[in-house]
């Protein structure tokens, strides 16, 4: 279902799938982008008990919510998979009384009865439970395992989904025995989950991954892989295979190479004169080579898995990946070369979706609701439901202008086009008395209009920092305390989405350009994809206009929370006239004066 920003979505989704689940036993998972959303679940399920007897728990994984480790350097970047071996390895060493163990861990048990009472009496967030637990000694990632089967609702990002490992220990910790029907999924924003499930199976094979690998094997004792072949050799010649990729299929300046074949697969083969069957192996001894040696790691007390079985699983994932559902690359960057696998079909959660009897996917910005259906993969028998606002029109008002672009053809014939877009947002910005959201298509096109911009307006200027959502943040709050400052961003970033402005914490937005995904093979593949499935012409649909209009409604959505909130947005792009009934936009002559005229009138 779709239905705006501040409807209420989330209350009743919540209300709706408790009354179903509670009469059939079962438990609803609502699945989050982000914590900060399952926060949102929480308030939400504070309200609906303060009439109705339920319960529920946000859940975190180890590297948010673990107190032994937290501090360690690199521990939040840790693998799911290497921070339950460690965990594991300290709660061995509790459960036989031995030296080493984890002292939050012995403390659960007895701690467990105060921290369901807690839940059950204020619906803490995530952050909230963590801190508590703390303050009792306790393994808060250990105390939410226990309470899961106890709960009505237990809210978890999309990887407790998307990952089938992390999948099953979640149906296990819920008591369904491993049986998904037993739950009712909720899907919250769920524009952003098929990305995220193709972003789950796709990886990359980087050289530093490699060299890392074969710097362990020095450790090793046992290290034979293949008649007369040791671990390091064989590593070895698979960074010689990376290496002849880019010199024998890439022409200089040339930064990405896409395989047709099993190019590296077959240099092996033939180097070591074996079959298929034998690499698959050979790979399978290189994963039980690292992962002897991640055990003594743990058991030594490192913080880290063996770079040897990290390698040997990323080969054995590219040796599978070799179907239509993934294009595989050899790209190079600053770093040097690396293999890139991406996943275009992402079939292992659709076939997990049509086994379950029910789900509800839904989000601000899901139309087309059939090509999300299609696309996800959906039994025939999907509803799809679209709910109008029910906010006063009169308080929104969308227009555009039709004399620039940030098409880069356009930009690239005409010099005076970016100066004549960034005269436009100056004027824009100074035409209020109140706070700006000015959105770009990418961060190449805000760092060269910033220069410009920085001279030429006379505000408090805040910016999204790429790769450093800290600072991000930071920023973001100073501008949210004031009334008349301008933050500018990236649509499809950090602040586009997810982040509420309540009231005058934002009324106006300027939207630079319409943010198609820029071209890559990955794209391309995938637009031949749907060409097929669906016919010609969907591609480009699928894969380039329907997300570039999704983020535009989620940049325009940050305006309206509330029946008294009023805002306006103006896009800065001539292409929007294709778009304007989708978009409910009007173009504009005067968008200064139509801004200053639409903030006077009350």
């Amino acid at each position: 279902m779709e239905s705006g920003t501040g409807t209420g979505k989330t209350i009743v989704a919540l209300a709706s799938s408790l009354e179903h689940a509670k009469s059939c036993g079962k438990k609803v998972v609502y699945l989050t982008r982000t914590i900060s959303q399952s926060d949102q679940v929480m308030r939400e399920l504070r309200a609906i008990g303060t009439i109705k007897d339920v319960s529920g728990i946000a859940v975190t994984g180890r590297n948010k919510s673990c107190p032994l480790y937290r501090g360690t350097p690199g521990f939040e970047n840790l693998s799911p998979n290497v921070l339950s071996m460690m965990c594991d390895e300290r709660k061995q060493r509790s459960q036989k009384g031995q030296s080493g163990g984890c002292r939050y861990y012995d403390r659960v048990k007895a701690e467990l009865d105060s921290i369901e009472a807690y839940c059950k009496r204020e619906y803490p967030t995530s952050e909230t439970l963590d801190k508590y637990c703390e303050s009792l000694r306790a393994c808060p990632y250990e105390a939410k395992k226990a309470l899961m089967r106890k709960m009505d609702v237990v809210a978890v990002p999309y990887v407790h989904l998307l990952s089938k490992d992390i999948r099953n220990n979640l149906l296990a910790n819920l008591n369904t025995a491993g049986d998904a029907t037993g739950i009712v999924p909720v899907i919250d924003e769920a524009h952003n989950f098929i990305d995220a499930a193709r972003d789950e199976e796709s990886f990359v094979i980087d050289a530093r991954m490699v060299d890392a690998a074969i710097d362990e094997c020095s450790t090793i004792g046992r290290n034979s892989v293949l008649p007369g072949v040791s671990a390091a050799d064989f590593l070895k010649y698979f960074k010689n295979c990376m290496r002849a990729v880019a010199t024998e299929k890439m022409g200089l300046n040339v930064r990405e190479y896409v395989f047709d074949g099993d190019y590296i697969e077959e240099r092996m083969m033939s180097k070591f004169d074996i079959g298929r069957g034998d690499l698959s192996l050979a790979i399978d001894e290189v994963i039980d080579i690292g992962e002897e040696r991640s055990q003594r790691l743990i058991e030594a007390g490192e913080t880290r898995v063996s770079a040897i079985e990290t390698l040997g699983l990323a080969m054995r994932n590219w040796c599978t990946a070799s179907s239509k559902r993934f294009v595989r690359t050899m790209k190079i960057d600053q770093d040097g070369e690396y293999l890139s696998a991406s996943c275009i079909d992402p079939s292992e959660i659709s076939f997990f979706l049509r086994g379950i009897p029910g789900a509800i996917h839904m989000s601000g910005t899901l139309q087309p609701l059939n090509q999300y259906a299609r696309v996800l993969g959906l039994p025939d028998t999907t509803r799809c439901r679209t709910y109008p606002s029910p906010f006063p029109p009169e308080n929104r008002k969308v227009i555009y202008v039709e004399d620039v672009t940030t098409r880069q053809s356009d930009m690239k014939s005409d010099p005076g086009m970016q100066n004549r877009i960034e005269r436009y947002i100056v004027r824009l910005c100074e035409s209020v008395d109140k706070n700006t959201l000015v959105f770009f298509t990418s961060y190449n096109n805000m760092r060269a209009m910033r220069p410009y911009i920085e001279t030429h307006l006379d505000k408090e200027m805040y910016w999204e920092e790429a790769r450093n959502l800290r600072k991000t943040m930071g920023s973001l709050e100073l501008f949210r305390t004031g009334r008349n400052g301008v933050f500018f961003s990236v649509m499809g970033g950090s602040v586009a989405e997810g982040i509420d402005f309540p009231g005058d914490e934002l009324c106006f937005a300027i939207i630079v350009g319409i943010p198609y995904p820029p071209p890559s093979p990955e794209m391309q593949a995938m637009s031949a994809m749907y060409d097929e499935r669906y016919g010609a012409g969907k591609g480009w649909v699928y894969c380039s206009e329907v997300p570039a209009l999704r983020k535009i409604k989620q940049a325009v959505g940050r305006l309206i929370r509330t029946e008294t909130d009023r805002g306006m947005a103006v896009i800065l792009d001539s292409r929007t006239s294709r778009y304007a009934k989708q978009l409910d936009a009007v173009p504009s002559k005067d968008p200064t004066g139509d801004v200053t005229r639409f903030f006077i009138r009350r």
